[in-house]
């Protein structure tokens, strides 16, 4: 029975019997694992509120089989989820995003980068309430990692180029945008001009871009995709996406939805 230490953001957690709960952890260099932590519903001070949803930890186990559930032994706090809780939009959002990757990602499957954006997430939204800006940005950063980022930039038919005014088309089916050509015999969506150049700029910005409401709080102060209803028709690319080409609807993200509209 091998002893592992890692880091990692805890996804999940239920009771199991009276005394158990059952854990799934996002580890630093394992990726997702299922555990089982003995004792942790009877006894408050062996792991107190350590393995709650949202916080990071370091996290000492045992794997018996390799592949199995694996058995906490010690878990300590790097950064707690407090002031995540202040507000019902700040756990959504947490929420969503602690969803998109347990729903993203298979067990044992290492993802270093996935894990450190997962983290600066966490901590961005402890200290802030976030903008769909916020949230497009690091779900289209997520979805790059893991290899699913749709095309936004040359048409997905033909490969031609395009100028940001002539980017209109949208097709889920073909998961990225279509040229003036190739759009007629193509199912697709018509995006307003300038709509899949504001998902493009808000993909490319640099870092944790909360508190761009307060550049951006309205259109005529802001960029000029915002006066395009811009919001509703970037969550309609993104859902019309995921749905079709990964089969995923997180249940965490029909709460959200409601709030940032």
């Amino acid at each position: 029975m091998a002893l592992h230490k890692d880091e990692a953001i805890v996804l999940f957690k239920r009771s199991y019997g009276e005394s158990d709960k059952i854990i799934r952890l996002f580890t630093l260099s394992s990726g997702k694992v299922a555990a089982i932590a003995k004792g942790a519903n009877k006894s408050q001070k062996r792991f107190a509120n350590t393995l709650e949803p949202f916080n990071r930890i370091r996290v000492e186990y045992f794997e018996k089989y390799g592949r199995g559930m694996v058995r906490i032994e010690n878990a300590d706090i790097i950064e707690t989820n407090s002031g995540i809780e202040t507000s019902l939009k700040k756990a959504c959002t947490a929420g969503f995003f602690v969803e998109f990757v347990d729903r993203l990602t298979k067990e044992r499957e290492r993802h270093e980068d996935l894990f450190n954006v997962l983290a600066e997430i966490l901590q961005g939204i402890r200290g802030a309430e976030f903008t769909y800006d916020d949230i497009l940005h690091y779900q289209l950063r997520m979805l790059g990692i893991l290899g699913f980022m749709p095309n936004f930039h040359t048409c997905v038919y033909c490969g031609q180029a395009m100028a940001a005014d002539e980017k209109i088309f949208f097709s889920r089916e073909r998961g990225g945008i279509l040229c003036h050509k190739c759009a007629p015999s193509l199912p697709h969506q018509v995006c307003a001009e300038g709509v899949i150049a504001g998902i493009v700029s808000v993909q490319q910005a640099n870092g944790n871009v909360a508190g761009s409401q307060d550049a951006w709080g309205c259109a005529e102060n802001g960029p000029s995709y915002l006066d395009n209803g811009f919001e509703r028709v970037a969550q309609d690319i993104m859902e019309g996406f995921m749905t079709f080409h990964l089969d995923v609807e997180l249940k965490s993200y029909r709460i959200l939805k409601g709030l940032i509209a």
